[in-house]
């Protein structure tokens, strides 16, 4: 049976980095992996961990800049873009306020994978073990949801895959 995590249950802290807020909405017992929902209210520096890798997707808001080591990228709506734990990081949100689903693994344990559906109203979405489903809209929204177990009903999904390096 899947576990269920509500985001407006969850406390935020301060980002590290500051410029906003984070909740820590699931993690592995070993550490090889987090989920959390990062409020990027300001720019400034995104804080990142050498030996680790962050998959980042704008889950609410408009767009995301971001200065990866000097170069500049924008980030979508809804489209996964990863980040180095080494890279010197700053984001920026010139058209305001954004909510961001990020996704830290150890890369040399996991390789994660992130992917945005649209469900119908008479979809059912399984989830496995190794995967986690965050609602942006729908009945569920606001929600994680652990696998394995499933996601049903007409909403908008970001699947997160967590698999194990072999």
């Amino acid at each position: 049976m899947s576990r269920v995590v509500r985001s407006d249950e969850v406390r935020p802290q301060a980002r590290t980095g500051g410029g906003g807020t984070t909740r820590e909405l699931a993690s592995a017992d070993d550490g090889s992996w987090r989920i959390s929902l990062a409020d990027v209210e300001r720019d400034g520096p995104f804080t990142t961990s050498a030996g680790l890798r962050h998959l980042l997707t704008v889950v609410d808001g408009p767009v995301l800049d971001l200065e990866l080591d000097g170069e500049a990228h924008v980030v979508e709506p809804q489209r996964p873009f990863a980040i180095p734990g080494d890279a010197t990081t700053v984001v920026s949100v010139p058209e305001g306020a954004v909510r961001v689903l990020d996704v830290v693994v150890d890369p040399e344990l996991v390789q994660p994978y992130v992917t945005v559906l649209e469900l119908g109203r008479s979809s059912t979405l399984p989830v496995a073990a190794d995967q986690a489903v965050y609602v942006l809209t729908g009945a569920d929204a606001h929600c994680l949801v652990l696998g394995p177990g499933e996601v049903a009903g007409r909403c908008t999904a970001a699947v997160v895959t967590l698999e194990r390096v072999s």
